[in-house]
């Protein structure tokens, strides 16, 4: 058995210390409560803007470039390091990243630290919105071996695209944790959002039979409403929400058997049907055929170059 937290956090877009003091206590309580993992928001080192990333804001941008740090040397990276050694704990968390070839470069990253120092970082590769003026794309997918389990790492909106957990999951991801900043305008569950967050996250869990631990942005008390909240911890069989929050700031927690659950989904669930084994890849050719019309990462000059970003970093 193992226990998993996600944590619905606000940060404050002036404060970097102030956002990592609050991780720090909310690595303390889930500490106390026996949690062997941790999951926080997208860019909850940094914090996501003043406006979200409906529009382009320069001084959100410089702000951005400012609490960007190298990974794993920078300070933050090293501070989560001592944390997860004092406290025996595993904590992924976003952070915004300083390319190590170029300063002026950074990447919306998700980070892994556990009791055995830094294990590895997961660089957002589908950048929405105005991200795109923030951010340089990652390129790539990895699987990290941790005591409980392997984890890989995606970042909010990469959890729109299939492809990611799958990808994830025939690497042998038992667990995907999803560092999100996720929008509701209305603060409503009504709102359209709030039910693409309800709706892609389980189907990620259950059509690839793994556990997904999704860790969402809530509202800070003094600034705008504009966040999901509902961090979730989603388990591999149909139907299975393990634990859930709701707008506010809040930690969901769940005891979780990781390799029964899977078992279970891959043997049971389906009539013994298994979703990974299952795949038939030389049909799927045109999943990685050029599409003319994305505005993807070769727009940016790094596909087709043989660029990996994980030649700079692992």
């Amino acid at each position: 058995m193992a226990k998993i937290a996600a944590v619905s956090c606000p940060y404050d877009p002036a404060d970097k210390q102030w956002n990592i003091d609050k991780m720090a206590e909310w690595v303390e309580k889930a500490a106390s409560q026996g949690v062997e993992l941790i999951v926080f928001p997208e860019e909850q080192v940094g914090g996501l803007g003043t406006r979200g990333m409906q529009e382009f804001y320069p001084p959100d941008k410089l702000h951005s470039c400012e609490v960007a740090e190298l990974i794993p040397e920078g300070p933050t990276t090293q501070f989560m390091i001592e944390l997860a050694c004092k406290h025996d704990i595993y904590i992924a968390y976003g952070a915004q990243e300083t390319d190590p070839d170029r300063w002026s470069i950074t990447h919306n990253c998700c980070v892994l630290v556990g009791p055995e120092g830094y294990i590895g970082k997961h660089r957002k590769v589908h950048l929405p919105l105005s991200e795109r003026m923030f951010h340089v794309p990652g390129t790539d997918y990895r699987v990290y071996d941790t005591r409980i389990g392997k984890i890989g790492m995606i970042v909010c909106y990469d959890m729109c695209f299939p492809e990611t957990c799958r990808a994830l999951a025939i690497l042998g991801a038992d667990i995907i944790v999803c560092p999100t900043g996720w929008p509701n305008m209305t603060q409503s569950l009504d709102d359209p959002d709030h039910h693409v967050l309800m709706t892609l996250p389980p189907a990620r869990a259950l059509e690839n039979m793994v556990f997904f631990v999704q860790a969402v942005t809530c509202n800070h008390p003094d600034g705008p409403a504009i966040f999901e909240g509902h961090s979730q911890i989603l388990g591999p069989n149909p139907g299975q929400v393990l634990a859930r929050t709701g707008f506010e700031e809040e930690m969901a927690v769940a005891d979780v058997d990781i390799r029964a659950e899977i078992q279970r989904a891959r043997v049971v669930s389906m009539g013994g049907d298994d979703l990974v084994r299952d795949r038939r890849p030389s049909t799927y050719g045109s999943l990685v055929a050029i599409n003319p019309y994305a505005n993807f990462a070769d727009g940016f000059g790094y596909l087709d170059e043989g660029y990996d970003d994980h030649d700079h970093c692992c």
